[in-house]
């Protein structure tokens, strides 16, 4: 059997006929070769050119190989007889005998050692150079005899030591063989899939390409090409079509049919990211427009999910003269630059005041990027606003990760519970507003930062001030221009029409009668829209249509006028075990009703049903619900 795949570098004449004699009896014609150390890389290349994939070595030749090659190296083990018979036979030439190696060659002489107390030198070395030196000082040392491999026996030679070289069993050779054999099967398998696979994607009409984290192309197929205009190992980023592209790739955003003009052709391009272990990489598609696989993509423009806004002034739903006033001089402060600070409780909708005033204003048409700050770990903030550099701390992605303030590129960065920022996250975000510039965490390259910035709070920043949590002197940077969001109990006039536009985009009709209307209009609302948007949909999933009273709305969603929610129990609620079995029961039911309704999804229930996922769980166990 003849297989050039794979190649024998011996290190002794010794194992090179013991080599031949395992070929020779397994009737393999495997080619073996003894090459000096300074033209084993060399002549290993030229092994590899000519279409060799697995290397066979042993000691400090298989290390070298190992470091230097893309090829797997597989290394002839020392075996316990090997060493037993060169020291049989070293200890019969001289009584001071010393071993230079490699680590592998060392640890096997030692655990001989320890096994059997015999007393010779151990020398380790890491490297063929520093062979000469070692041999030179036991030559000093007066040692008589020296055990190694080929560089050792020349240096022995060099300064008149005699020389045992390593041996080793036949045993191991054929382990070697056959993992090597093993291991080539494996490779050739996965070669004829990768060109089946390719083949494959050769025959989609569709461009397709794999680019990693760094923009680079890995694969790419005939029509990616073709549309693309790239090539295996190009860098999508130099190209001016792909930018907005390699946006969505390291902030590791998919992206679906973005239109992009390639030399005069319009190109609606997609890109899914994946992440396995430290690897990153994405798959880039597109077709033309005129192709006939757009006709199945949908002809609408894709957006840059994460980089573009989803809403505008128009999604502000409400009449009442507070939030007319409040859009009002939202509508004033898009069309300046300056940076605007939103305050308000939670659920008041800061996100969307934030995403409108983008959306209005001269930046509109560059990337819109949002970060929570009481979401984010305080270890990890940092780096995800000014990114981090190359190596900058263990675990960090290879060649780094561009921040918030990076990928705005001339756009808006909205910053959500700015309260929530540690005070060395303060001191930093001053700075790039003070020098508009910034470094990434560990790197040393000046970026300029070019944003809109757009700060929420649902905490009085000004308290904070006075009381040292938050610094004073980023407060007047980010409190340029104040847009205090009304709670919705200040107006309650718009609570109908919310309550209408939320059913209608659940597709339902429902008609709230007057006590009903004046229970919702009394509610405290701590949750704001975010409270009422749940109460909404858990009406929603439980009522197919009808009228909804006061006492309905009591019952299914907890609502009550102001009085009653202040109101004591009363005295004597002498309730039956039959009730509150049914209560349970019914509780059962809403949560199994609701659970159907968002198909299993345990995060949208709870909100749904006004309950913490944490409550959803403790329900679910207690009534043995399985979700």
């Amino acid at each position: 059997m003849k297989s050039n795949e794979i190649v024998i570098f011996s290190v002794s004449r010794t194992i090179t006929q013991r080599i031949a004699n395992v070929l020779i009896e397994r009737q393999l014609e495997i080619p073996v070769y003894e090459f000096h150390y300074s033209e084993v890389l060399d002549k290993a290349s030229e092994m590899i050119t000519s279409g060799s994939k697995i290397i066979i070595s042993r000691g400090g030749t298989a290390a070298l190989l190992r470091s230097n090659l893309t090829i797997p190296v597989i290394e002839i083990a020392h075996d316990f007889h090997g060493v037993y018979r060169i020291l049989q036979e070293a200890k019969n030439r001289s009584q001071k005998i010393a071993a230079v190696g490699f680590p592998s060659f060392c640890n096997a002489l030692r655990h001989y050692q320890n096994m059997t107390n015999e007393d010779f030198k151990i020398c380790q070395v890491y490297n063929h150079y520093d062979i000469e030196s070692v041999v030179k000082s036991l030559s000093e040392s007066h040692y008589q005899l020296v055990i190694g491999g080929l560089t050792v026996a020349e240096m022995a030679k060099k300064y008149r030591l005699n020389a045992v070289m390593g041996d080793t069993d036949t045993i191991s050779i054929e382990q070697a063989i056959n993992e090597a054999f093993s291991l080539l099967k494996y490779i050739n398998q996965q070669h004829t899939r990768a060109t089946i696979s390719h083949a494959a994607l050769n025959q989609a009409r569709e461009g397709i390409m794999c680019v990693d984290h760094l923009g680079q192309v890995l694969t790419i197929n005939a029509a990616g090409s073709r549309l693309f205009q790239c090539h295996v190992g190009d860098k999508i980023v130099t190209k001016e079509a792909f930018r907005e592209i390699y946006a969505s790739i390291i902030n590791e955003q998919d992206l679906q049919a973005q239109p992009v003009e390639i030399n005069g052709s319009l190109i609606y391009i997609s890109v899914k990211n994946f992440t396995h272990r430290q690897a990153c990489w994405s798959i880039v598609t597109g077709v033309a427009q005129d192709s006939a696989l757009w006709q199945s993509v949908g002809n609408k423009k894709g957006r840059l999910r994460g980089f573009t806004t989803r809403y505008t002034f128009a999604d502000i739903i409400g009449r009442s003269e507070a939030i007319s006033a409040t859009i009002a001089r939202a509508r004033l402060y898009a069309g300046n630059a300056l940076p605007v600070t939103i305050l308000g409780e939670t659920g008041t909708g800061k996100e969307l005041f934030a995403q409108s005033i983008h959306h209005h204003g001269d930046r509109s048409q560059r990337p819109f990027i949002a970060i929570n700050c009481a979401a984010i770990p305080e270890n990890i903030l940092e780096s995800e606003l000014f990114g981090y550099a190359d190596g900058a701390f263990t675990g960090a992605r290879k060649g780094g990760k561009p921040g918030v303030f990076e990928m705005a590129m001339g756009g808006s960065v909205f910053i959500d519970e700015i309260s929530e920022a540690p005070l060395s996250v303060q001191i930093k975000l001053l700075r790039v507003l003070q020098e508009q510039q910034f470094t990434r965490l560990g790197g040393d390259a000046l970026l300029t930062a070019d944003f809109r910035l757009i700060t929420a709070s649902n905490k009085d920043l000004s308290a904070l001030v006075k009381s040292g949590a938050f610094r004073q002197d980023l407060y007047y940077r980010i409190n340029v221009l104040e847009l205090k969001l009304p709670a919705l109990r200040e107006r309650a006039a718009d609570i109908p029409l919310i309550v209408q536009h939320l059913l209608s985009r659940q597709g339902k009709t429902l008609v709230f009668v007057p006590d009903a209307l004046e229970a919702l209009s009394r509610h405290a609302w701590p949750g704001n829209v975010r409270e009422l948007q749940a109460v909404v949909w858990r009406l929603a999933a439980l009522l197919e249509a009808g009228m909804v009273d006061k006492a309905l709305l009591q019952q299914i969603a907890g609502i009550a006028s102001v009085s009653e929610e202040g109101a004591p129990p009363a005295a004597d609620a002498n309730i039956s075990s039959d009730e509150t079995m049914l209560l349970k029961k019914q509780e059962k039911r809403l949560i199994a009703q609701v659970l159907d309704k968002t198909h299993g999804d345990r995060t949208k229930a709870s909100i749904m049903l006004g309950i913490s996922p944490t409550t959803l769980w403790r329900k679910l166990k207690e009534h043995r619900i399985s979700g």
